[in-house]
């Protein structure tokens, strides 16, 4: 993870300015009590004088303002900073920027755009300032408009900047879908010379000389935090997935099925289990190598990841046994699904599957729905487990559906010399 205090860029002019400041106001003391002791009105004083007066209160005016403003960067910096270092969501990430960016300038307007790596383009995550009716989540190609240009170009701009841009290279930046935009100020989030996002800021009640550089700074903190967001992500999955399927890890599946039965239990909603395993598995081992019963394997992880649905969990579950969590699937529902998923093993052209026993790569597989089926997590598990013994005593090939202790059959739930595979 990368540290955002080792890579906080030093603001140039802060401590001249600060000193400048204070020294700005100590000149126009001066420049008072001499002008004062000479002479007390003001035909008293000459033109060169009352020039230098003006100039230095305008000096020490625009000095208050931006030491103001460093002030409250100084003070403001250390929490922000403390903020995206930690394990924060990424949707609070745009927020802590809002709260930043308003504290600092209080301008009128904010917008915080994110790239969407999927289509390349800038979507509009977070914003104040927009009319009502705005469209949510809008896009912006890179390049599009100033917001576009400053994320293409990977630098930060200001009103003259655009100005220069447009004069030097005829660039049109005023595009009518932006109009609602008050882009005085934008700078990119970027990091390792790729662009995460960028922010627009506008409607400033005062210039300030430091403002494209404060933004930067806020802008690469971020860029920081959301690399950090993603890397752990990407930890997180690798530590939760099956590095040979891809699929999540038995470890990772309890964890969540002990979340959804509770939330299940709360809910008074059903679930169900779909566990499985693909027939005559060794078989296909021991004749074509272990190196194409893996691929066997990485292709069922495959399928299961695109026929199941989003809020579905498929893990594997132990060797060539998997298990599905079929999120609010009562029982009907959950064997439809089920055999969705057996047709389409059944149906792939795996790699001389036509040496297997019955020709083809199938599963076999039992259903356990929760309440009905189990109550615990070892309960419904068990449950699915017998109904695949049963699928197996009765031809392979086939999912069958755990029978409720009070409708099924003794002889259903107990199980005598049955081998998986």
């Amino acid at each position: 993870m990368i540290d955002l205090l080792s890579h906080v860029q030093p603001i140039p002019g802060w401590v001249i300015a600060l000193a400048g400041g204070i020294i700005a106001l100590a000149v126009v003391r001066i420049v008072r009590q001499t002008l004062g002791s000479s002479g007390r009105g003001a035909k008293q004083q000459d033109e060169a004088g009352a020039t230098l007066l003006r100039d230095l209160q305008k000096t020490v005016a625009r000095l208050e303002t931006e030491n103001a403003t460093l002030s409250s960067l100084l003070q403001s910096l250390p929490d922000f900073t403390r903020k995206m270092n930690s394990r924060i969501e990424r949707r609070e990430i745009p927020m802590q920027f809002m709260r930043i960016a308003e504290q600092l300038f209080a301008p009128s307007q904010i917008l915080i755009f994110l790239v969407e790596e999927r289509i390349n383009k800038l979507t509009l995550v977070r914003h104040m300032g927009l009319p009502p009716d705005f469209p949510s989540s809008f896009q912006v190609e890179f390049g599009e408009g100033r917001i576009g240009l400053v994320a293409q170009q990977g630098i930060a701009m200001d009103v003259d900047d655009f100005i220069r841009e447009k004069r030097l290279t005829g660039a049109n930046l005023d595009v009518p879908a932006h109009f609602p935009f008050k882009t005085d100020l934008c700078a990119p989030m970027m990091l390792e010379n790729k662009v995460r996002g960028v922010i627009s800021i506008g409607g400033f009640p005062r210039q300030q000389k430091h403002a494209k550089v404060i933004l930067s700074l806020i802008a690469d903190l971020g860029s920081i935090a959301l690399y950090n967001h993603d890397l752990f992500g990407k930890t997180q999955v690798m530590a939760n997935s099956d590095g040979l399927t891809k699929l999540y890890n038995k470890r990772f599946f309890m964890e969540k099925l002990s979340s959804v039965m509770l939330d299940a239990g709360r809910g008074h909603h059903p679930f169900s289990l779909f566990i499985f395993d693909l027939d005559h598995f060794k078989h296909y081992n021991d004749s074509q190598g272990h190196q194409a019963g893996d691929e066997v394997l990485k292709m069922t992880g495959e399928i299961l990841r695109e026929t199941i649905r989003p809020d579905d969990v498929a893990a594997r579950y132990g060797g060539e046994e998997f298990i599905v969590l079929l999120a609010h699937s009562p029982k009907k529902g959950a064997m439809i699904a089920a055999e969705r998923i057996r047709e389409e093993i059944a149906a792939h052209a795996f790699p001389n599957r036509e040496a297997q026993p019955l020709k083809i790569v199938s599963l076999s597989g039992g259903v356990a729905t929760f309440p009905d089926d189990g109550q615990t997590s070892a309960d419904l598990i068990a449950a699915a487990d017998a109904a695949l013994y049963r699928a197996k005593r009765e031809g392979r090939n086939k999912v069958c559906a755990s029978k409720p202790k009070y409708f099924s059959d003794e002889s259903d739930d107990v199980v005598y010399n049955v081998q998986k595979g």
